[in-house]
């Protein structure tokens, strides 16, 4: 279980770099195309295309697996802590499976419509015409990611006899353990 959960820590952290160099990569270009269009009256034209289509989704869902390892996700502190330990442990495991199930059902969707639109060569209508595929995939990479980020987390869940929560064990000390 740790060789899977190292493995995931390692893709999140090449992505988590990815995304914060497609984050500057998108200031600069917006800055130029400010420039351009206010100095030059030449604003670049594919701009916003790019960014809507294919960085929004980069920076939304390739970085989803390792927000939710470092918990930088909002979280809401609801009363139902005040359950008994070993019920609350009960309820994260099966709203955990659940959220899963739905992923999967979500990515295979989109990872199917991925490939339908790769195969009939599917673009997005305009000057420019954008693979869908691309973005598709982009979405269907980001959701299997966290699919087995919550799977590691929800298999070790049952193997630790329920004793804690989904969160039940601490990340640094994970990450700090032989």
């Amino acid at each position: 279980m740790k060789r899977i959960e190292r493995f995931l820590d390692v893709i999140d952290h090449i992505l988590n770099r990815f995304v914060a160099a497609s984050v500057v990569i998108v200031m600069v270009i917006i800055v130029c195309d400010v420039i351009g269009r206010y100095v030059f009256t030449q604003p670049i034209a594919w701009l916003y295309d790019l960014v809507a289509i294919y960085f929004m989704n980069m920076i939304l869902y390739l970085i989803a697996s390792e927000t939710l390892r470092t918990r930088g996700h909002i979280a809401l502190d609801l009363n139902v802590r005040l359950l008994p330990a070993r019920a609350w442990a009960i309820l994260q495991g099966l709203s955990w499976f659940a959220v899963n199930v739905v992923l999967v059902l979500a990515c295979y969707k989109i990872g199917e419509s991925a490939l339908h639109s790769l195969r009939s060569g599917e673009t997005h209508p305009g000057l420019y015409e954008w693979p869908v595929w691309v973005e598709k995939g982009i979405v269907a990479f980001g959701l299997a990611l966290l699919i087995c980020r919550i799977a590691t987390r929800f298999v070790r869940f049952c193997l630790s006899g329920l004793d804690a929560g989904i969160f039940g064990v601490d990340e640094s000390a994970r990450e700090n353990a032989p």
